[in-house]
């Protein structure tokens, strides 16, 4: 089921415009990556707001990372990596 919602959610984003169909940053969307950190990690999400690429971040860091509290420098630098 939530294999589906996000499959769904990323349609959406596909049909409004937001990224093509192999999840490329178009307009009005912002990304971000670890490498953007200086991290050597493949990761990189793309969002229509900060505060929901903020949350992929945060989820990221926690399973791959290890990380459970993310230190206020590191969010600072996350928000000022946020590319749009």
């Amino acid at each position: 089921m939530v294999k589906i919602i996000a499959q769904a959610q990323e349609l959406a984003i596909v049909e409004r415009g937001y990224a093509n169909q192999n999840g490329v940053s178009l307009q009005g969307m912002a990304s971000f990556t670890c490498r953007d950190l200086g991290i050597d990690c493949p990761f990189e999400a793309h969002a229509t707001t900060d505060n929901e690429l903020m949350r992929k971040f945060i989820e990221h860091a926690e399973s791959a990372h290890s990380m459970q509290v993310l230190p206020a420098d590191v969010i600072f630098k996350v928000q000022n990596a946020i590319q749009k």
